[in-house]
């Protein structure tokens, strides 16, 4: 289901940017006019004049801001699994503290309960 909305997105996003390059095929000057409407790229009420470094600067930063969502979103799956694990590892020390102070006496060395059975396959 992810994989599909991926595309889906990927597929949108390619669309949006050829619909652009369609209605801004000029050569880089120093004021271009950018148009929102492919169909009718020399209309003044669908055009916006800027120079070409802001639109690429804008670009960037969108591509960049898209890229940093989509890797967090991905990444997500490995974030729950360490908060998860770091519950778990706490959960254990917890119950190991407890177990060990159930079983030492007071002021005797734990020097004989730190060594492993010889079964433990480790």
């Amino acid at each position: 289901m992810k994989r599909a909305f991926y595309y889906l997105i990927l597929i949108l996003a390619l669309i949006v940017m050829a619909a652009f390059a369609i209605a801004n095929k000029q050569w880089i000057a120093e004021d271009v006019g950018f148009s929102y409407d492919p169909s009718t790229p020399g209309a003044e009420a669908t055009t916006l004049h800027l120079p070409m470094f802001l639109i690429l600067f804008g670009v960037l930063a969108i591509g960049m801001l898209l890229g940093g969502i989509i890797v967090w979103l991905k990444q997500g799956r490995f974030r729950r699994a360490a908060r998860v694990a770091q519950v778990e590892v706490e959960r254990h020390r917890n119950e190991l503290d407890r177990l060990r102070s159930q079983t030492a006496p007071a002021g005797e060395a734990r020097s004989s309960q730190t060594a492993l059975p010889s079964s433990v396959p480790f």
